[in-house]
């Protein structure tokens, strides 16, 4: 005697086909957006880090402006600068409002400014030059440097000012990722702004 086998008809293979269908595309599309996220997050922290770095250089080397100082009393200039600060505001190297600052070290004059890269024309970046030769990229996708000063009255400007009267020297630097976001509007560059504050050690009390 035979027996009747039970089996999935058209119909029921057609649904389950769809639903597993389903099912993968909702994992897919989470999948994606979970890798989107992360490529975003190690954009941002990556872009953070760099300028850290670059930051940490150039406080230390502010905080040491005027070292030895008595060697640029006795030459008149060093690097073609006369002053052991020469703050430049809105040097407009790459926007309408980046500025610009060189210290004399002892016997180097430091230059810290932004311009375009020369690999990558659109990409602007921040440079470290010394006595006025070629520049060593400190940090990339640099958009904007600004520089205030705290002078020996409490008084704070980004005008040029007597280099002797300043005390403090804050830069703020302004950082955006390499690539853009499509999920985010505007440009599509996400940007973070980091700031450090640099007593001068010797440019008077």
């Amino acid at each position: 005697m035979l027996r009747k086998k039970d089996g999935l008809t058209l119909i029921e293979l057609l649904v389950a086909l769809a639903m597993s269908g389903i099912l993968t595309a909702g994992a897919y599309r989470t999948f994606i957006s979970q890798q989107r996220t992360y490529t975003v997050q190690d954009q941002v922290v990556d872009t953070q880090q760099n300028v850290r770095v670059a930051l940490d250089r150039m406080t230390r080397e502010i905080r040491m402006a005027g070292y030895r100082k008595d060697l640029l009393a006795s030459v008149g200039s060093i690097g073609g600068y006369t002053e052991v600060i020469t703050p430049v505001n809105s040097a407009n190297h790459v926007g309408t409002s980046d500025d610009q600052i060189t210290v004399i070290i002892y016997d180097k004059a430091i230059t810290y400014s932004l311009q375009w890269d020369a690999a990558e024309p659109n990409k602007p970046v921040l440079v470290r030059s010394e006595n006025g030769g070629g520049g060593e990229v400190l940090a990339d996708n640099i958009e904007n440097l600004q520089i205030k000063y705290t002078l020996s009255n409490g008084s704070v400007t980004d005008l040029p000012v007597l280099p002797e009267s300043i005390r403090m020297v804050t830069v703020s630097v302004t950082a955006r990722t390499r690539l853009t976001d499509p999920q985010l509007s505007g440009d599509g560059y996400r940007r973070r702004e980091l700031s450090s504050y640099t007593l001068v050690r010797n440019m008077g009390l």
